[in-house]
């Protein structure tokens, strides 16, 4: 969705959740920040690192691993204090794994809390080591819907008496977290007292061991890897629509990141992450090793009726491959298991996976010939072997697109009926829009690709709505406890309102497989103001998108982030699930294998007919 929420009027919904285990009773009359037993020392971080050893990461070593990076991910999001807001947490995490290893295998678990305590003394295994708070204690806490503040997200370190900060919207319900670790029970403080008697420091440069942050090694993979869990695990807000254990995914991923073949450990990696669904989804790691798509095949082919049908060819296509083939196999595979070995490492949902993968068939990666069985529109099967092109100047294609795509804003579709392509209305250009549909009797809205302009489309929509458009889709999350077991939902909202001097003329809106996000945003609210949607199944996913980095490996690849995920909930107007799923469809009309070999739009040529029936 673009970043631009408009007209937001927050409600706040309160949900009853469980678990971590908190003790909001009685007062006691410890002084503000001691505890009713002293904890011990913490140790202070070191400063002199050595040579990093060589290390065998094996069965026992990555369960190890494994437990430690769930809890510090826990103390990361969640402990209260200046110093794990400041610290580095992924080279903090790289160098203790390191430490794990060089430690030995019973003493494991003891290492872990003993390294966390340098930078939060008050994560303990006995809870009468926690400060005492009373009601007037000076606190820390996070009020967090993000692993940090960016733009629409927040996460703020808030301070003030417990008494207060407490009762305040989207923060811990508990005073503290009681977290598994290994055979082990741990608690974290969720409150914290700004003067305690113990204090940590911040992690800023390694102090143990001499690390080289290269993705290729293992401890710098399990780092990046686990922070991208971590996110997801404590803020994706999608766990109750999505059928997915993800704590499972942890030591999968992290067992991928002792693979030598590089090539191999990011599929692995790619693969746990595609379980999510989530078509934002977005992983970019620093390897040399993968060429860039330099190459395409001279055809474009897509899922049409079920089948793989060629749609468009390049003007340089030396085969007898044409529109309207159907693609059997690929390199000896049958296409659709072909498709499916790809989808479940694309990062795409199951629901337009092999769609995207599809497509994608056409950037390559090296000239390495490609063979192909073709079954001809006569029913005639034959072999090709197509060697992918150079890419080295502009493309000229011939065939009507899947979803078809027009450069122009306004086109007359004969009987005063128009289609405006609200892909391309710019605000600045509504004024003059609005008067060339001075004769307009009815109009198609092609809402079939991603939008130019957030006020463009909002402006079109409010001249044909029939009633206010009020989309409540939309919601924050705010975590109060690790893995998402005190959640606080923020609804946002929104509403388009009939323009002053709407056009009151009938519209429908147009849908497809490529409509995601804001695309499926603004769709949510054409059926919210009255308007019916004909096409197929839109992408789905909707709400904002979070970017993160990992040892500055995004500024090394020219990026901003090397991590993005949706971190906002995103509904169908109706309130069901619209990821996976897509925004309801009102008018099914996929596209068909006849309209591609014939160039016609029939997802249009329906919408006309709708619209004529309308005018009678």
């Amino acid at each position: 969705m673009r970043n631009q929420l408009l007209l937001i009027c927050v409600s706040v919904c309160l949900t009853a959740c469980g678990g971590s285990g908190g003790n909001n009773g009685n007062e006691n009359t410890q002084p503000p920040g001691s505890s009713p037993v002293s904890p011990p020392d913490n140790n202070r971080l070191p400063n002199s690192p050595q040579a990093r050893p060589d290390i065998t990461f094996n069965e026992a070593l990555i369960e190890d691993v494994e437990h430690f990076v769930t809890l510090a991910h826990s103390v990361q999001y969640f402990y209260p204090s200046e110093e794990v807001s400041a610290s580095d947490w992924p080279l903090f995490i790289a160098e203790s794994i390191v430490e794990l290893s060089q430690t030995e295998e019973t003493a494991r678990s003891d290492k872990g809390i003993e390294l966390l305590r340098q930078i939060a003394p008050y994560v303990t295994t006995q809870q009468d080591h926690l400060p005492t708070l009373e009601q007037q204690t000076q606190v820390m806490a996070w009020q967090q819907n993000a692993p940090f503040s960016q733009r629409f997200y927040e996460r703020d370190l808030r301070s003030g008496n417990y008494a207060s900060l407490s009762n305040q919207p989207y923060l811990p319900n508990n005073r503290y977290a009681t977290l598994d670790y290994g055979q082990q029970r741990v608690y974290v403080p969720l409150y914290l007292p700004a003067q305690t008697q113990l204090t940590g420091d911040t992690f800023s440069q390694v102090g143990r061991w001499q690390l080289t942050e290269n993705f290729e090694h293992p401890e710098i993979c399990m780092a990046t890897v686990s922070g991208m869990w971590a996110m997801i695990q404590h803020f994706w807000p999608y766990f109750h629509q999505v059928e997915l254990n993800w704590t499972q995914s942890l030591k999968p991923l992290l067992n991928a990141c002792t693979e030598s073949d590089l090539t191999q450990r990011n599929t692995r990696i790619y693969s746990e992450f595609t379980k999510l669904n989530d078509n934002h989804l977005s992983i970019v790691l620093p390897d040399p090793q993968l060429p860039p798509f330099d190459y395409y095949m001279p055809f474009f082919f897509e899922i049409v009726e079920g089948k793989a049908i060629v749609t468009r060819t390049e003007q340089n296509n030396p085969s007898e491959i044409e529109i309207g083939d159907e693609i059997i196999s690929i390199d000896g595979e049958a296409v659709q298991a072909y498709l499916q070995n790809r989808t479940a490492s694309s990062f795409y949902n199951q629901l337009q996976g092999v769609n995207r993968v599809a497509r994608m068939h056409f950037y390559q990666t090296s000239s390495t010939p490609v063979r192909y069985e073709i079954k001809k529109p006569d029913e005639r099967v034959i072999q090709q072997t197509v060697t992918p092109l150079k890419s080295e100047s502009s493309l000229n294609f011939s065939g009507l697109r899947y979803v078809p795509h027009s450069p122009d804003v306004l086109e007359p579709l004969g009987d005063n009926i128009y289609r405006i392509n609200v892909y391309n209305v710019e605000q600045q250009a509504l004024s003059s829009l609005k008067s060339q549909l001075a004769d307009a009797k009815a109009v198609v809205l092609d809402m079939r690709h991603y939008p130019t302009s957030w006020q463009g489309w909002q402006g079109v929509l409010s001249w044909f709505i029939e009633t206010d458009a009020v989309n409540n889709t939309l919601a924050h999350y705010w975590q109060g406890a690790p893995n998402q077991t005190d959640v606080q939902i923020q609804n946002l909202p929104q509403t388009i309102r009939i323009a002053q001097d709407a056009l009151n003329i009938p519209a429908i809106a147009l849908a497809s497989r490529e409509s995601q996000s804001q695309n499926e945003h603004a769709l949510v609210f054409a059926r919210a103001g009255g308007i019916k949607v004909l096409g197929e199944a839109t992408s789905g996913i909707n709400g904002e998108i979070f970017k993160a980095d990992f040892f500055n490996f995004s500024d090394n690849l020219s990026r901003d982030s090397i991590f993005v995920f949706t971190n906002m909930l995103a509904n169908r107007l109706n309130g069901d699930p619209l990821i996976n799923a897509g925004v309801e469809i009102d008018i099914w009309v996929p596209r068909t294998i006849e309209s591609v070999i014939t160039h016609q739009d029939n997802q249009l040529e329906a919408a006309v007919e709708y619209l004529k029936a309308q005018l009678e």
